[in-house]
C-alpha cells in the first residue's frame, strides 16, 4: 500500500521531493502495520504524478483547450475560463483515478459539458507540440506507478467562435523549462463517462472505470 500528498501542480506551484523507499515506511509503517495481517508485508514505493496539459507537463503532453461560448449566454470569457478549469479539476481529482488507468478526452469532454450547459457549445483539445496532430492527446496511459494530475490553468483555456482547421492545428508554443515530478499517491476509484465530444472533436470509446 502507497499513500499521496495533497500537492498538485496547480497554480503555478513548485515541483515536490521525491521520497525514498526508507521515508515512506518511516513515516506511514506506525499507521498501516496496525491494519495488516501478521502474513502481510507491505512494501513502500515512491510513485509519481503524470501531469497532463499545463506547463508542469512534459513536452508532448502540453495542450490548449479551444472553447466555444454559446452567444447567447451573458457570462464572460474570464468566467468561462474559470470554470472549465475548475470542472478539469474536479475530474482529475486523486481519489478517481488508480495507477496505471488510461484517460480518454471524450470523457472529460462530457464532463465538462455537463458542468457547464448551457454556456458552453463545445470544448475540444489541441497539443502544444508542433508535429503532433488533432486527437494525438485523446487518448493517454499511464505506468503503474503513476497517476494522472491536471497543470491546465486559465492560461491554457482558450475562447474561439467557431471550430476550423487552423483552430486545431497545433500551436507548436511549449515550455521546456519544468519537468514532470514525483510525489507519494494512493490508489482511488477511477473515472469514466461519456464518450462523445461537442461539435468538430472526435471521438474514442473506452471507460477507466466507474463513473461520475
Amino acid at each position: 500500500m502507497t499513500t499521496y500528498s495533497e500537492y498538485t501542480y496547480r497554480d503555478g506551484g513548485t515541483q515536490p521531493e521525491t521520497s525514498t523507499s526508507d521515508q515512506l515506511r518511516i513515516n506511514y509503517s506506525g499507521i498501516l502495520n496496525p491494519l495488516k495481517s501478521l502474513s502481510d508485508q507491505i512494501v513502500y514505493h515512491p510513485v509519481k504524478y503524470k501531469v497532463l496539459f499545463g506547463s508542469t507537463a512534459n513536452e508532448e503532453l502540453q495542450a490548449t483547450f479551444k472553447v466555444v461560448k454559446n452567444p447567447k449566454t451573458n457570462v464572460s470569457d474570464a468566467v468561462i475560463k474559470t470554470r472549465v478549469i475548475a470542472a478539469i479539476n474536479e475530474f482529475f481529482a486523486l481519489d478517481n483515478w488508480d495507477f496505471g488507468d488510461s484517460f480518454y478526452f471524450t470523457e472529460l469532454a462530457a464532463y465538462v459539458h455537463n458542468e457547464l450547459a448551457p454556456d458552453l457549445l463545445t470544448v475540444v483539445i489541441v497539443p502544444n507540440q508542433s508535429g503532433q496532430s488533432f486527437g494525438s492527446l485523446f487518448q493517454l496511459n499511464s505506468a503503474a506507478d503513476e497517476i494522472f494530475i491536471s497543470g491546465a490553468t486559465v492560461d491554457d483555456v482558450s475562447i474561439i467562435t467557431a471550430l476550423g482547421a487552423n483552430q486545431l492545428a497545433a500551436s507548436g508554443s511549449v515550455v521546456t523549462s519544468v519537468s514532470t515530478a514525483t510525489t507519494n499517491t494512493t490508489t482511488g476509484s477511477a473515472v469514466s463517462g461519456s464518450t462523445t465530444t461537442g461539435s468538430g472533436s472526435s471521438s474514442s470509446s473506452g471507460s477507466s472505470g466507474s463513473g461520475y
